[in-house]
């Protein structure tokens, strides 16, 4: 087992065992610092992952993006290719469960984007790093989505405090963030 491998098991591992309403507030911790920062008033478009499970709830920032006429828009895989667009969502009603049961835009409603200057591109983790690194589930498709982005106001991780370590071990393909968004603050 390499040591992200191991990082990554053990901060997954501790993840699950959080009870629903510390994930609740936490994420509506996340949320508020997200929702009143500079950032998201400069934005006009925001890519974010879809939440599930115990990882930090993105379902309120998609529908105040929406609610703020803010452009949204979600993941699409294609196991196949290993990659990963985004499609410009209209409504959470036009998700539905795709690869490894994530919420993603049904095949009649994909609309492929892409980012520029005014995106900010939220990402989720298992570990993140003081130093802007991150460790994710292990399928590389944040990576070589974010490799090719060829604009953004900023690449923010979101994850809970005790998912943050000082270093993580990278490797050249990695892509690092520009941010990373807590329940108790901002990593700058």
């Amino acid at each position: 087992m390499t040591e992200k491998q191991r990082l990554r098991k053990i901060f997954l591992d501790m993840r699950a065992q959080m009870p629903e309403e510390e994930i609740y507030y936490k994420s509506q911790f996340i949320y508020e610092k997200l929702i009143h920062s500079s950032l998201y008033h400069q934005c006009k478009m925001i890519f974010t992952y879809v939440s599930m499970g115990n990882e930090v709830d993105t379902k309120k920032v998609i529908l105040r993006g929406l609610l703020d006429r803010k452009i949204i828009a979600v993941p699409k895989v294609n196991p196949k290719k290993k990659e990963m667009i985004f499609s410009k969502i209209k409504s959470l009603d036009e998700l539905e469960a795709g690869h490894f049961n994530v919420l993603e835009p049904r095949e009649d409603c994909i609309q492929p984007i892409e980012s520029n200057q005014e995106t900010l591109i939220l990402v989720p983790g298992a570990v993140f790093g003081r130093d802007k690194n991150r460790i994710g589930y292990g399928g590389g498709y944040y990576d070589r989505y974010l490799s090719s982005v060829k604009g953004a106001l900023k690449i923010i991780g979101l994850g809970y405090d005790f998912q943050l370590i000082d270093k993580i071990p990278s490797d050249p393909y990695d892509v690092p963030l520009d941010t990373i968004v807590t329940d108790k603050g901002w990593i700058k």
